[in-house]
């Protein structure tokens, strides 16, 4: 299936918008589309609370393949990867010193894959331009410090 994707230019540098997508115990201060991620023991398996526009809140456990400074990814899948399986990532790729661009990408393949894109497509796109629109304000105007006091 065709993957959802999203470009958002951001006005600020690397420095201030990585520890947003590092910190997951920040994300329920910030984060509208993944308001909390718990991690389920030591493999990398999380617990991730899902709140997509129009939709009611969900949880998925998902397995995170990269978690390193400005490149999140997630990978989860129902009973094994042909059924359905879901990939989220989030990246910051910098442009020039003060100036970032914010990739976002979600898909859904499987023989599932079809029923899950047609329910879930319409709000997966508006999540993540909300997740986009959080990423400016904290990282363009906001204090990412002030998350941790």
């Amino acid at each position: 299936m065709k993957p959802v994707t999203l470009e958002t230019p951001l006005q600020t540098s690397f420095d201030r918008v990585a520890p947003l997508l590092a910190d997951f115990s920040l994300y329920s201060q910030w984060n509208p589309v993944f308001p909390r991620v718990t991690p389920l023991g030591d493999d990398g398996r999380h617990d991730l609370v899902v709140h997509l526009p129009g939709m009611e809140i969900f949880h998925v456990t998902a397995s995170l393949v990269t978690a390193e400074p400005g490149h999140v990814f997630w990978k989860s899948r129902l009973f094994f990867s042909g059924l359905l399986a879901w990939t989220f990532s989030c990246r910051i790729v910098t442009q020039a010193s003060d100036r970032l661009l914010f990739q976002q990408r979600s898909e859904f393949t499987g023989l599932l894959a079809p029923l899950f894109c047609l329910a879930l497509n319409r709000p997966a796109v508006s999540g993540l331009e909300e997740l986009s629109r959080a990423v400016r304000r904290w990282g363009e105007k906001g204090n990412v410090r002030c998350l941790k006091c």
